[in-house]
C-alpha cells in the first residue's frame, strides 16, 4: 500500500507523481491511495484518472482503489495543510 497522507516518508517525496504510482501499481499496492490533488480539477480529468486505474485493474485482474483527496482552493504543487494525527502534510499533485 502506498497512501501519500498516511505515510510522511512518501509525502516527503518531491519524485513521486500519479502516473508513478500508477506504474508500481501493476506489479504491487492498491492503487491511488489518499492522494492529494488540486480542488479545482475538472471532472473530465478526474474521470480520465480514475478510468486508468479501472484499466490496469482489469488488465492485471487485481483490485485496485482510487482514493484521491481534491484540496479546497489549492493548486499543484502547493503544499496541503491538514492538521489531524492521521494525516502527513504533502505537496499536491498535479492530474495530468
Amino acid at each position: 500500500m502506498l497512501p501519500v497522507l498516511e505515510d510522511r516518508r512518501l509525502a516527503e517525496l518531491d519524485t513521486l507523481s500519479i502516473q508513478k504510482l500508477l506504474c508500481i501499481s501493476s506489479v504491487c499496492g492498491v492503487g491511488i491511495d489518499t492522494v492529494p490533488i488540486p480542488g479545482d480539477v475538472s471532472e473530465k480529468s478526474l474521470a480520465s484518472l480514475i478510468l486508468d486505474v479501472a484499466a490496469l485493474a482489469c488488465r492485471w485482474n487485481k483490485p485496485l482503489s482510487c482514493r484521491v483527496f481534491p484540496v479546497p482552493s489549492r493548486l499543484a504543487g502547493m503544499a496541503t495543510s491538514f492538521d489531524s494525527p492521521y494525516m502527513c502534510n504533502s505537496s499536491i499533485f498535479p492530474v495530468e
